[in-house]
């Protein structure tokens, strides 16, 4: 703690941040004598308010008026003086009940409902990034006769995502047959990359299925296809701008359009996010904080999800810079910890 905010002051600050939250409206002194009981009158109060104000923690918008916090109040609420907010029962049941109905295994599908619920729960814009599936590796591959001539591959790769390809054949293979191939393909791929994947594995491959070229040669193609088309989608995915035009903050034409250049260049937002210091699962960010001017009136919220200890992909919540910190993070945290308990006992189950 700085040696410049003694406990009196900490207090009267954490009292104007929650309160400018509530309202949205300058905080007087007199204010918080009726409803934060600090113990000391007004007049004291207005002497603390002023030497936080010389001090950079809050802001004045007129001679007149009460105070607001700066960006510095902020992150001094965020970081020291932040009470996580309970959830309510049912605001916990909804949570359960959403992750208990998300697409098994497929991490991908997942990272968007999740996203989708945040919004929903948080009123704020959200943005999404997967992991780069270039990287990923196969951890099982099955082929599966799903009628006369056309197969199924079923690939899952250790990020958990599961792709699948129908694969059209001049004949139907002999299952015997198509379960050796099924049992090469987990050999000599398992743990590889669609980077590994060169023309020395394709040849070993080969050499091994010796007579069956045709039949390998269309379900390798199909396998390497699938992982391709994987770490070639989208990377981000959108969802709740129209929440954004709830707040009062964004009437204003100018800041609007900053939020939907954010949206529109994900990609720089998740660069400067990304090679901020911190390495935490969750990160509070203000605006200013980072070298985007279209982010300087915004709050970035960065949360990101894990199977045993490895990325699954990332979430960032956008929302204006007076927010409601206690409750958001206190969803994200609850989010947490359902979404991390049906992903790893998911990822027990599969044997992984």
């Amino acid at each position: 703690m700085s040696n410049e905010m003694d406990r009196r002051k900490l207090d009267i600050l954490k009292a104007i941040v929650t309160d400018y939250i509530m309202t949205g409206e300058p905080v007087g002194s007199r204010t918080l004598e009726k409803k934060y009981k600090l113990g000391i009158s007004s007049a004291t109060i207005r002497n603390e308010m002023a030497d936080l104000e010389e001090l950079g923690y809050l802001d004045q918008l007129h001679s007149s008026s009460g105070r607001i916090p700066s960006a510095k109040g902020y992150r001094m609420y965020i970081d020291k003086l932040m009470t996580l907010e309970s959830l309510s029962a049912e605001e916990a049941q909804f949570i359960e009940d959403k992750i208990i109905t998300m697409a098994a295994f497929e991490i991908d599908k997942i990272m968007k409902q999740t996203a989708m619920m945040l919004s929903e729960l948080t009123n704020l814009a959200v943005v999404a990034k997967k992991p780069n599936f270039s990287k990923a590796h196969v951890k099982n591959i099955q082929l599966i006769q799903v009628e006369v001539n056309t197969i199924l591959a079923v690939i899952m790769v250790d990020h958990g995502t599961i792709t699948h390809k129908l694969i059209k054949l001049n004949h139907t293979p002999e299952p015997e047959v198509l379960t050796n191939i099924c049992n090469l393909l987990n050999l000599k791929l398992k743990g590889m990359s669609i980077e590994d994947i060169n023309l020395h594995i394709v040849n070993s491959l080969k050499n091994d299925l010796e007579g069956y070229d045709e039949l390998f040669l269309s379900i390798l193609s199909a396998v390497y296809d699938s992982l391709n088309e994987e770490a070639n989608e989208d990377q981000y995915f959108v969802d709740g701008t129209s929440k954004i035009l709830n707040y009062p903050e964004f009437s204003d034409i100018s800041k609007m359009k900053d939020f939907l250049g954010l949206l529109e260049q994900p990609e720089l937002l998740f660069h400067d996010l990304e090679h901020s210091d911190s390495r935490d699962e969750m990160v509070i960010t203000l605006g200013d904080e980072l070298s985007l001017p279209e982010a300087k009136d915004f709050t970035i919220i960065t949360t990101s999800y894990k199977i045993n200890d490895e990325n699954m992909g990332t979430i960032n919540l956008i929302g204006p810079r007076r927010l409601d910190y206690s409750k958001v993070v206190s969803i994200i945290n609850n989010v947490k910890k359902e979404l991390s308990k049906k992903l790893n006992e998911e990822d027990v189950n599969d044997g992984g």
